[in-house]
């Protein structure tokens, strides 16, 4: 029964994986990627320095209990026995509000760091994945590109052997054929390179081919049209931009403990203790004591007044950092913008590129078989389709790609934009 269920276990993982998509690279990277499961483990550990920074404003219970046996040549022995219970409250001490109020920024600070995390983990898989897709349709385009070449080559083998063209024309086609091979190992190479990439991010074996984008697909624009609009989203909601919000938060909080540091503190403190002790006579005491106890400090050397100099220099700094983190959301966002819209220009113009040549090249084979035109134009029209071709594909990789930079800059990259653009790779197949 066992081995049965571990086959149905294997077959099922099997499956998956040859249907590997991109939302499911990007989901098996959220369970296995190290990288990502640190930033998980960081925001646990945040979580449980909160309650750490709450326990000293919570009662306190103490439980102390003790016994001596005492043995001496002047007496009889003596045996003391106490039990005790205290209990004791913070009525006021700021400092430690403020610790707590620090720490649940702090815990913010981990939540938005996991959060870019979880946004650079997107980014890198599906960088690593369109890498694995430009690669295979680069090594796809070389080959139908060696192909059509082998076919000229024979092509042009068996007209010079009727008489019909020159020598050049085998040797410039056996030419281009040796390159293309050269050029094939090398695409190989760079697939392999980028397939083990994406495998190390998922700790699997990639299925032997992954689906990319095969046929023209419709890229849409964005729902803001000008950079300004999204520079501006950009500074309100970046991530890193909230982080140094916060930040800048924690540094006043900083500075007001650091005002604070002479107010005193109040301190409240219950106990309850049985002593017994057994000598000549038993003698049984019951104590309770309550304590109410206030401290301040006057004066430690000169640190108080130095650690607040020193947090407003930090406030300064932190004041900065988000300044300067607005920029760069700013500047981000903006140069994201940019890139998706060139993108999908530049997809429109190779797209209608494609179709002029293929049209180009029909028209050299035709000319090339009725005489007008030689074997190099026929195989010059050959590489200007197939390398339009591989551009194409680059271009869109390229602008799906900025619109994820693009959302990331604005704080809005998540799984639904990466589920659309998993099913836009799937309906093209």
């Amino acid at each position: 029964m066992k081995k049965a269920l571990m086959i149905i276990a294997v077959l099922t993982f099997t499956t998956s994986l040859s249907a590997m998509d991109l939302i499911g690279a990007v989901d098996l990277a959220f369970k296995s990627d190290p990288q990502f499961l640190r930033e998980k483990n960081l925001l646990d550990i945040q979580k449980e320095l909160v309650n750490q920074a709450r326990a000293p404003l919570m009662p306190n219970i103490f439980f102390s209990g003790s016994y001596a046996d005492t043995e001496n040549s002047t007496s009889n022995d003596t045996n003391a026995q106490n039990i005790g219970v205290t209990l004791s409250q913070t009525i006021f001490d700021r400092e430690k509000f403020l610790n707590l109020e620090q720490s649940q920024l702090n815990l913010k600070i981990s939540e938005l760091n996991f959060l870019i995390s979880k946004e650079q983990t997107i980014l890198r898989i599906v960088d690593a994945y369109f890498s694995v897709l430009i690669a295979q349709n680069n090594l796809k385009t070389i080959q139908s590109e060696k192909n059509a070449v082998k076919e000229q080559l024979e092509f042009a083998k068996r007209n010079f052997e009727v008489g019909t063209s020159t020598i050049t024309d085998q040797q410039e086609a056996q030419a281009r054929f040796d390159l293309i091979r050269a050029s094939e190992i090398r695409t190989k190479n760079n697939l392999a390179i980028a397939r083990t990439n994406l495998e190390k991010s998922l700790l699997v074996s990639l299925p032997e081919n992954l689906l990319g984008i095969n046929k023209r697909v419709k890229l849409e624009k964005p729902k803001l049209s000008t950079p300004k609009e999204w520079m501006k989203i950009a500074r309100d909601n970046n991530l890193k931009v909230k982080i140094a919000r916060i930040r800048t938060k924690l540094a006043t909080l900083d500075l007001k403990k650091r005002k604070i540091a002479r107010m005193p503190s109040l301190n409240l403190s219950l106990s309850a203790n049985n002593s017994t002790v057994d000598s000549t006579t038993s003698i049984t005491q019951d104590i309770k004591t309550a304590t109410l106890s206030i401290s301040a400090p006057i004066y430690k050397g000169g640190s108080i007044s130095a650690s607040e100099r020193q947090a407003i220099s930090e406030l300064r700094r932190e004041e900065n950092t988000l300044e300067f983190e607005m920029l760069n959301a700013d500047r981000f966002a903006g140069k994201s913008f940019r890139t998706f819209i060139a993108g999908l220009s530049q997809v429109e113009a190779l797209e209608a590129a494609e179709e002029s040549s293929k049209v180009a090249l029909e028209s050299n084979k035709l000319g090339y078989e009725v005489g007008v035109r030689i074997n190099i134009d026929v195989l010059n029209a050959q590489r200007q389709l197939f390398s339009t071709q591989r551009d194409l594909a680059i271009a869109r990789y390229d602008a799906l790609k900025a619109k994820l930079e693009l959302l990331s800059a604005v704080g809005d990259l998540d799984l639904p934009a990466i589920k659309q653009i998993s099913q836009l790779i799937s309906d093209s197949n």
